[in-house]
C-alpha cells in the first residue's frame, strides 16, 4: 500500500472516502442526509445572502451562513436561519447546531435560542471557534 497526500484531491476520490464512511455508518442507523441551500437575491439575481446546510439523524447542521454588507443589519440571516429550523423541522429534525468564531456571530445565533456548548480556542494563534446548538 501506499500513501498520497494531496490539498487538490479528485472529486471521485473525495466522493468514495465521504461515501465509504456514510456506507459504514449506515451499518448502525440509516443515513437520511439532504442537502438544504437558501438564497436571498436582489432585483438583477445576484446572490445577496445564503445559507448552506444539511439535514441528517435529526439534526439541522448549519455549515455556512452569509449576509452581504448591505443586508446586514436588517434581519436577512434571522430569516433564512428560521427558514432552515423551519424546513428541518418538517425534514423530522429535532436539533439545530452551528459554529462560529469569536468575530463572527456568536451573539446573532445566541439570539436565536442557541447556546455554547464547546470552545476551541487558538486557531491563527488568536481566534476561538464557538459550537452552538438549540432544540427545535
Amino acid at each position: 500500500m501506499k500513501m498520497t497526500m494531496t490539498d487538490k484531491p479528485a472529486a471521485a476520490d473525495e466522493d468514495f472516502v465521504i461515501d465509504s464512511l456514510w456506507a459504514h455508518n449506515a451499518r448502525t442507523t440509516p443515513v437520511d442526509i439532504h442537502p438544504l441551500f437558501l438564497t436571498l437575491r436582489d432585483e438583477q439575481d445576484q446572490i445577496m445572502a445564503g445559507l448552506v446546510a444539511r439535514t441528517w439523524w435529526g439534526g439541522l447542521e448549519v455549515q455556512y451562513l452569509w449576509v452581504s454588507d448591505a443586508c446586514r443589519g436588517q434581519g436577512v440571516g434571522r430569516e433564512l436561519m428560521q427558514s432552515a429550523e423551519r424546513e428541518a423541522k418538517q425534514r423530522g429534525c429535532h436539533m439545530a447546531y452551528v459554529d462560529t468564531f469569536d468575530f463572527q456571530a456568536r451573539g446573532f445565533y445566541e439570539k436565536l435560542g442557541y447556546a455554547v456548548y464547546g470552545e476551541l480556542g487558538d486557531y491563527a494563534h488568536q481566534h476561538t471557534r464557538h459550537y452552538l446548538a438549540k432544540k427545535l
